[in-house]
């Protein structure tokens, strides 16, 4: 921290005689550096100094308890949003018009007064201009007077309507996870899934929203669950497996962590109402990491048992800490536009609608997505309260005891199986092979001939299925479920059904000839008769096009004999 002198320095002989004047001392040299050594030591005056403080206006005050409250120190353009710039005049107006009598703001009110001064130094956001009160003042300056509530938030009832519970994302993700064990999944080429896996998932997702569901995908990919293989999605199954097998605390903590220290995903460009224009490349700048560490730094500060209102909360982090995802204080360079009206949003007057709404969809969306927050609303009003699992991974609490393990699974002879409460996740992914889920809560699966059938097309053999089973169930499988599952498994692959059209010719002659020529002889399936024959639907487009080829000229596809 800078010693008062070291800021005098800087000035030339007007504004030292202006602090000189105002402060109620004398100069008696013309010469700066001497001028310099004079007014520190009159300025250090305890008694200059408390005289001082007793001419401060109330607003005055205020701005001095504030840079108090800072630790001496705060960044320039903060400062200037709450307490006014300091107007860049010259010496000669500065002499003329004596303008520390007549101050315009609180902040050229400090500052004509000697109790405040500008200096560049750099932190860990950058290079900036910052305001000082000098370490060998503040020594002499009493604790604040009037300072406000660091982060007061506004406690509210609990909302009639409160939202998902904490686990639904890490069901979610295990419900992506299966899904790719049990399908080969093909996405575009931007990532996205397929309208068929889409609808797919949906079925099982507690929540199918289509930006949660993009969350959910980056979050797989963040972890390393997933990789793209040629052209398909493929399980990694290492740290599958590692997750799985986790308890429920630390999936979740898995995936909040995740989310936390992800400096490929922009929250900022995710939130629904806001366009980022991306172009210009502002956004590479933008230290996602950062911002999302200081907003949870700011949500650490709510009351741990009681629903707060967001409304609050946003005015709570403009007062507090309105530079929390801008660290260099610019309000100007970043293209952000209003998603319904195109308008640019740009100054620290768009701070409510940039700012603010972001800070109200990371509550309403990843934050309440992770368990971090629960929602609720009421006619008026959006409210959140911190959950156990947000408050253990905001520090707030201790962190839970390593949980036992989960108990066995349980084997019917009606050919159900539940899992009992906590289920083990990676049991669950096993299971999930060969049965089919019945219910969630309580969880409980069914052995039934579509599900073995799913695993033996996949190369699961039914005896491996057979000893999880027994394995994870620490008894022995009933006779009569062994005994079926080993049955249908015999009959896998004994019938095959395949759709086929037929074909038929008015002369037989045509039919042999089609039977022998290169161009059709490999479409051709079987023949039922000297005027009949099947063709696998998979070759009726190829097969029309050689037959117009070849001049036979068959109905348009669609019609059939009369």
């Amino acid at each position: 921290m800078h010693q008062l002198q070291r800021f005098l320095i800087d000035y030339d002989m007007n504004m030292l005689r202006a602090l000189a004047r105002n402060r109620g001392a004398a100069l008696t040299t013309n010469r700066q550096p001497e001028a310099v050594d004079q007014l520190a030591i009159a300025l250090l005056e305890p008694l200059s100094v408390r005289s001082a403080l007793a001419r401060l206006s109330p607003e005055g005050r205020q701005a001095l308890d504030a840079l108090l409250a800072a630790g001496g120190r705060m960044r320039a353009p903060h400062f200037a949003r709450r307490f006014g710039q300091v107007r860049p005049i010259g010496p000669g107006r500065l002499e003329r018009e004596t303008l520390w009598q007549s101050p315009a703001n609180p902040a050229e009110e400090l500052w004509y007064t000697g109790l405040n001064f500008r200096a560049f130094a750099e932190d860990k956001a950058g290079p900036a201009e910052f305001v000082y009160i000098p370490q060998d003042l503040i020594l002499l300056l009493p604790q604040p007077q009037h300072v406000e509530a660091s982060f007061a938030v506004e406690t509210v009832p609990p909302p009639p309507h409160e939202g998902t519970s904490r686990s639904s994302l890490v069901r979610d993700m295990f419900s992506y996870l299966v899904h790719l064990q049990a399908h080969d999944v093909q996405p575009y080429a931007d990532g996205r899934l397929g309208r068929g896996d889409v609808a797919s998932l949906r079925k099982r997702l507690t929540d199918g929203e289509e930006r949660r569901l993009t969350f959910l995908l980056h979050l797989a990919g963040r972890l390393g669950f997933v990789s793209r293989q040629g052209k398909l999605l493929r399980l990694e199954t290492a740290p599958v497996k590692r997750w799985l097998s986790a308890s429920p605390a630390h999936q979740v903590r898995g995936l909040q962590e995740a989310w936390r220290d992800d400096p490929s995903w922009n929250d900022l460009c995710h939130v629904p109402a806001l366009a980022c224009d991306l172009e210009t490349g502002w956004h590479l700048r933008y230290d996602a990491v950062a911002a999302r560490q200081a907003f949870l730094s700011l949500l650490a500060h709510c009351p741990l048992d009681d629903w707060w209102s967001v409304t609050s909360f946003v005015k709570a982090v403009k007062r507090a800490h309105p530079d929390f995802q801008r660290p260099d204080g610019d309000y100007t360079s970043w293209y952000i536009r209003d998603a319904t009206s195109g308008d640019y949003l740009s100054g620290f007057g768009s701070w409510d609608h940039v700012e603010g709404t972001l800070i109200t969809n990371l509550l309403a969306e990843p934050v309440r997505w992770l368990g971090i927050v629960a929602t609720g609303t009421d006619d008026l009003q959006m409210s959140c309260r911190l959950t156990e699992a947000g408050a253990r991974f905001l520090g707030l609490v201790p962190d839970e005891p390593e949980e036992s393990s989960s108990p066995p699974i349980i084997v019917h002879p009606d050919f159900h199986v539940d899992v009992p409460a906590p289920a083990n996740l990676y049991t669950r992914f096993q299971l999930e092979r060969f049965a089919e889920l019945v219910c969630e809560e309580p969880c409980r699966y069914a052995l039934t001939v579509g599900g073995l059938g799913r695993a033996l097309a996949r190369d699961i053999q039914v005896e491996q299925a057979l000893a999880f089973l027994r394995q994870s169930g620490g008894t022995q499988v009933p006779i009569n479920v062994a005994g079926q599952l080993r049955l249908w498994a015999g009959r896998f692959d004994q019938v095959q059904i395949e759709e086929v059209s037929v074909l038929h010719v008015k002369n037989e002659r045509v039919l042999r000839e089609l039977s022998v020529l290169p161009e059709t002889k490999g479409l051709i399936a079987q023949v039922l008769t000297p005027s009949t024959a099947l063709v696998h639907k998979r070759n009726l487009p190829r097969l029309r096009k050689m037959l117009r080829i070849l001049g036979y000229l068959p109905p348009p596809d669609g019609e059939g004999r009369n």
